[in-house]
Formats: structure tokens, C-alpha cells, sequence
């Protein structure tokens, strides 16, 4: 049961690190923004999006606007291992992130609206040969937000904002086991006893793990726009964190070893004799072949008694909370620089408490340590109106890593990142318009590992290699004003 239970638990402590980066707390959240690299929390673009960068935004706009999105994520990189160099690709699909929002002018100072976004989402993948499927090699986070969304014109120079976001989350984590590494589960063995100590070698799969899990949640976004002058205005975003108690369920399937023991082995007082099979050993209650007084199996996989059977297990996650703060001048000849700070508190990841309910007395409940810290990012955008139909943009930005060296792996592999984004806006109609925009994300090279620690705390003495990383952002919206 210990040995289900520490692999249950390594699921669940790959989730804060799908979460705690920067770069994947997805803020390409509009087409318009995204080609400003995501500046614009002190004037905002007008195709509704506000209801993501800044709630303020939408206060003294006419009429109504619809807007529907994607952003396509094209993620590439992989890992060098530090002794044979031998490369691991990433295998991720082409993921797409949808947007959409809807507002309306209900009156010259009050702004309506509801929006549909995703901020926080992941999905990783590596091929199962890689040694990084024991951390785990195919992971889906999502997060999605539902925020319906009010603004005010206080005043010509004050606009406030603030919307209810109810965030639909889901995790889905999938892993192998490793058998060398597996506590032997027999009344007799000295605790700490691995099969490993039995001739398996190391990275030897018997079992597949597969956790899902989904909840409801709700956070708030508010916002404010101070407009000093009509060239220079200032603004600031806060969006509150999203907590899940998430409760889900952990499924395990025995992955065949074909492995015979070539000699035999002798385990406290049960010996089994040359010839038998690991896999019989391990997932049947009674083996034929032992020649102990009662013939014994493990039988790991019973449904209903074997370690490795399926049952529940509860853990609560956390989306951070955001602020922003922006500034945004219109110079002459269409032209609007734009500039903005982020910060993330990840901060909010340093634990993860694992409970096991079926567990009597707590026996099994463990605490993770993670020691994510807080992340500051820097945008900054120039934005063009050449004409009444066409729009130029373009950005750059930089930001932090929240995964200290300990705690970089297969789950997301992040860092420090440099990107850089142009984007255009093309009038189709009178209240038909187009967006487009494209990001490269390019990513320092980090040192981390593939395995994750059965017990205690990780520490830099397990990384045994180097990812890369390195991304093609794709964004295309359509917008109609009513």
C-alpha cells in the first residue's frame, strides 16, 4: 500500500509545477494584446479583451462589440542527458487556447460585459521511452475562466472596473512506475526493502498511473484607469487566485516486465526458485513456483486489496494571484507606446498537503515542499493606427522563472524567457475587423532532472541533464461592433 501511495503522491506533486511558470500562465488571452506583447493594462484594446488585461477598459465605449479567438501554442524542446548526450524531444500537440468576449455600452459610463478565457493551462508530453516518464510524460492542466464583468466611468479621467470569474479546472497526469525503485510489499522485509535490491534493474516498468481530476472554483478581477492627460493615462489589474480542492481518482494498469528471475531469491523466510515470473509475482495472490510451506504471490493489482488498486485522493491547487501595472502615451501620427509590470505570486506553491481518505489515521498523508517564488515580468509594446483600416503592432518582453533549480523536470521544464511579438489589426467591414499576431518564446537552457523523490524534499543532486525550450505563438480573432 506504501509503495501505491508514494507513486499517487508524485502524481500529485507534478501539478504545482505544471502551474508555477511564468510562461505557461497563459496571457495571450486576445489577439490585439498579443501582438502588443501583452501590454495595454493602461489602454486596453477595444475588442472586449479589457475583461482579461484591465475590467476598467470597458467604460466609456460605445455600442457593442463580440469577439471570438485562438491562440495557437507550437511548443518544441527537449532534454540532453548530462552523461551520454543522448536528446530527448518533446512530443506536445499544437494546442489551441480560446478567447472570447462580449460587451456593451449600457450607458455612456457603464460597461457591460462577459468574457471566456484561459490563463493558466498546460499540456506536456513525452515519449514513453524517455526517462522522464517516471516523473511523468503526459500532463493536461486547464483552466478556464467564465467572468461575467461591470466598469464605470467615474469620472473623464477615472475608470473602474471588476468581474466574477467562476474557473472550471481540470488535471490530468499520467505516469510509470518503476519497479527497482518499488518498496517490497511483505510482512518480514526490513522497511526501505526495493526490489532493486532483488537484481531488477533500474527503469523497469510494471505499472502505468493515471490521475484525473476536475473542480469548480471562483476568483475576482478588478481594475482602474487613471487617464492624467489625453496622451498619457496609467493603469493597474489585479486578478485574485482560484483555489481547488481538487478530489480525484488514481488508476493503475500493470505494465508487463517479461522478466524471469534467473536465480533464486530468498525474501526473509520465503525463498522463490530460479524460473519464476516477475509479473505472475507481482499480480497474483498465490505463485505456484514458490517453494516456501504457502505459496504466495503479491498480488498488487487485485482491485480490491492490491496496492496498486484504484482509489482516491484529494489535494488542494492553487492559481496565483496576478497584478498589473501599466502606463500607456499616445504620441503623434497614430502612434501608442505601452509598458507594464507583472507580478505572480507562485510564492503560494512553497507546500502541497496529499490526503488520502481511505487511509485510517493520516498514516499516509504527506506535505511536498516546492519552494516556488514570486515572478516579475516586463512588457512593453508600440502600437501604429496607419489609417482608419489598418493597425500595426509590435512588443517585447522578459520574465522570471518561479521553479528554483531543485524542481525543474519533464512536468515543465521553465526558466527566464525573452519574447518578441507583431501583431496586425485590418478593418474587413464597417464592423467587421481581423486580428493577427505571432510570439516567439525562446527560453534559457536549465539544468534539471528526470525522476522525482519517492520521500523528502528534491535537492539539485538529482538533475542529470539540460532542457531546451523554445515556442511559435499563433493568434487569430475576429471582432464585430453592434
Amino acid at each position: 500500500m506504501r509503495a501505491c501511495v508514494r507513486y499517487a503522491l508524485v502524481l500529485f506533486a507534478a501539478t504545482p509545477t505544471l502551474l508555477g511558470a511564468q510562461g505557461f500562465g497563459i496571457y495571450e488571452q486576445g489577439t490585439c494584446a498579443m501582438g502588443r506583447a501583452g501590454a495595454g493594462v493602461a489602454a486596453p484594446c477595444s475588442d472586449g479583451s479589457a475583461m482579461f488585461f484591465n475590467p476598467a477598459g470597458l467604460a466609456g465605449l460605445t455600442g457593442g462589440h463580440a469577439t471570438i479567438g485562438v491562440t495557437l501554442l507550437d511548443v518544441r524542446g527537449g532534454f540532453t542527458d548530462g552523461v551520454f548526450q543522448q536528446k530527448t524531444k518533446l512530443d506536445d500537440p499544437l494546442l489551441a487556447v480560446p478567447q472570447v468576449y462580449i460587451s456593451y455600452a449600457a450607458t455612456p459610463k457603464l460597461g457591460i460585459g462577459v468574457g471566456l478565457f484561459a490563463p493558466y493551462g498546460l499540456e506536456t508530453k513525452w515519449p514513453t521511452a524517455f526517462d522522464g516518464r517516471f516523473a511523468g510524460y503526459k500532463n493536461i492542466l486547464q483552466s478556464l475562466y467564465i467572468q461575467p464583468t461591470l466598469a464605470y466611468q467615474v469620472s473623464p479621467r477615472l475608470s473602474l472596473g471588476a468581474g466574477l470569474d467562476v474557473v472550471l479546472g481540470k488535471v490530468e497526469l499520467n505516469q510509470r512506475l518503476d519497479l527497482a525503485a518499488t518498496p517490497v510489499p511483505l510482512p518480514g522485509v526490513l522497511p526501505g526493502t526495493v526490489f532493486g535490491q532483488f537484481g531488477i534493474a533500474p527503469g523497469t516498468d510494471f505499472a502505468n498511473a493515471h490521475l484525473e481530476a476536475t473542480k469548480t472554483s471562483i476568483a475576482a478581477h478588478f481594475g482602474a484607469i487613471v487617464k492624467v492627460s489625453d496622451r498619457l493615462s496609467f493603469g493597474a489589474n489585479f486578478l485574485t487566485q482560484a483555489k481547488f480542492d481538487y478530489s480525484g481518482t488514481a488508476t493503475f494498469t500493470q505494465v508487463q516486465t517479461g522478466l524471469i528471475l534467473p536465480s533464486a531469491v530468498s525474501v526473509g523466510a520465503l525463498t522463490i526458485p530460479a524460473g519464476c515470473r516477475i509479473d505472475d509475482l507481482l499480480s497474483t495472490p498465490t505463485l505456484a513456483c514458490s517453494t516456501s510451506p504457502t505459496p504466495f504471490g503479491l498480488n498488487l493489482f487485485d482491485p480490491s486489496t492490491g496496492a496498486f488498486r484504484t482509489q482516491p485522493v484529494t489535494t488542494t491547487i492553487k492559481n496565483p494571484s496576478q497584478l498589473a501595472l501599466g502606463v500607456a502615451y499616445k504620441l503623434q501620427n497614430g502612434w501608442t507606446l505601452l509598458g507594464d509590470y507583472q507580478l505572480t505570486w507562485w510564492s503560494q506553491f512553497n507546500e502541497l498537503d496529499i490526503t488520502f481518505p481511505q487511509t485510517p489515521s493520516g498514516l499516509l498523508d504527506r506535505t511536498l515542499f516546492e519552494k516556488y517564488h514570486n515572478t516579475s515580468g516586463f512588457r512593453f509594446g508600440a502600437e501604429w493606427a496607419k489609417d482608419a483600416k489598418w493597425t500595426f503592432r509590435g512588443g517585447y518582453l522578459h520574465h522570471d522563472g518561479a521553479a528554483p533549480p531543485e524542481t525543474v523536470t519533464p512536468l515543465l521544464p521553465e526558466g527566464q524567457r525573452n519574447e518578441f511579438t507583431v501583431g496586425t489589426t485590418v478593418k474587413l467591414a464597417a464592423a467587421l475587423s481581423a486580428d493577427l499576431a505571432y510570439q516567439y518564446i525562446r527560453q534559457n537552457d536549465r539544468r534539471g532532472r528526470t525522476r522525482e523523490p519517492l520521500v523528502g524534499a528534491a535537492t539539485t543532486g538529482l538533475n542529470n541533464g539540460l532542457y531546451d525550450f523554445q515556442a511559435h505563438l499563433f493568434g487569430v480573432s475576429l471582432s464585430y461592433a453592434f
